[in-house]
């Protein structure tokens, strides 16, 4: 029998973000019922806000330590496949990591993103933004010693990629990864399907970066770009630019057609809920 499971890992620390934690709170919560899925939660710090920069990230120690217990939860349940609810993206190392050694290697992934995730930190200081490089062996030099079976390049296919900074296109070349660019606001099953066809993929795990999607509000809002506290981006801020009825479509379509073993859904920002939160955070009943 076929053995899944639902890791929750609220980790807000590696996109220096605390409402990520809330969110996998949140998608933890609204996911349907399936009792014969074990639910694995996974313990985050709250502390510190003020995370200390150490080898050029923010909160390096700390990152490592979840993704560790990550990797500890994940080995002790020994699972076929994995659901899990981030907290940012670099969530998906763990599960990713241990799937491509599950399956020895015979693993399509599909990087739905706005951002490759191959950055280091020379270019930026924030950990989710170096989870794909991480899992090819090169991304962190500290995260991705943790990795034990590093991705090959032709094992990733992007979808949903704006257009990288100059630094991110220099290190795509260099680590030999293949992309295009997202231009319209649909995504469809085929290219997928055949791209893990030509390949000979028999399993494939998909992440899921909400940034992905196009932030308008009629469209998705719990997105980065509606933080109702915004305030400037950073060089490497790409606007995710698909329609979400199309993503919501290709996932569900993908999942009926091929064996999915692995589904991150990550950086998910549901700020209505962080507004209530903080409400009931400040109100004495709740304490009583």
């Amino acid at each position: 029998m076929t053995k899944t499971i639902r890791l929750i890992v609220p980790d807000w620390q590696a996109g220096d973000q605390p409402t990520y934690r809330l969110g996998a709170q949140v998608l933890a919560a609204i996911a349907p019922y399936a009792p014969q899925q074990e639910e694995i939660r996974v313990t985050v710090p709250t502390t510190p806000r003020q995370l200390p920069v150490e080898n050029g990230v923010a909160g390096q120690s700390i990152v490592q330590a979840t993704v560790q217990r990550t990797q500890q939860a994940i080995q002790a349940a020994a699972p076929d496949k994995i659901i899990t609810f981030g907290g940012n993206c670099l969530v998906s190392q763990a599960p990713f990591d241990y799937l491509n050694r599950r399956y020895r290697g015979n693993l399509g992934v599909i990087w739905l993103d706005a951002h490759p995730d191959i950055s280091d930190p020379a270019m930026y200081d924030h950990e989710h933004a170096m989870v794909l490089g991480n899992l090819l062996h090169a991304g962190d030099p500290t995260l991705a010693k943790l990795v034990q079976t590093p991705l090959r390049p032709e094992q990733v296919y992007f979808a949903g990629l704006q257009d990288p900074t100059l630094a991110e296109r220099t290190e795509l070349r260099r680590l030999k990864l293949r992309y295009q660019l997202q231009t319209t606001a649909d995504l469809t099953v085929a290219p997928l399907l055949a791209w893990l066809k030509q390949n000979q993929f028999d399993h494939v795990a998909i992440h899921f970066d909400i940034d992905a999607l196009d932030p308008d509000p009629t469209n998705f809002y719990a997105t980065y770009f509606n933080n109702p506290h915004l305030g400037p981006l950073p060089d490497n801020a790409a606007k995710g630019g698909l329609q979400r009825s199309a993503v919501w479509r290709t996932i569900a379509q993908l999942s009926q057609q091929i064996d999915l073993v692995g589904l991150t859904i990550a950086e998910y920002l549901p700020w209505g809920a962080q507004e209530l939160n903080d409400l009931m955070t400040q109100t004495r009943i709740f304490n009583d």
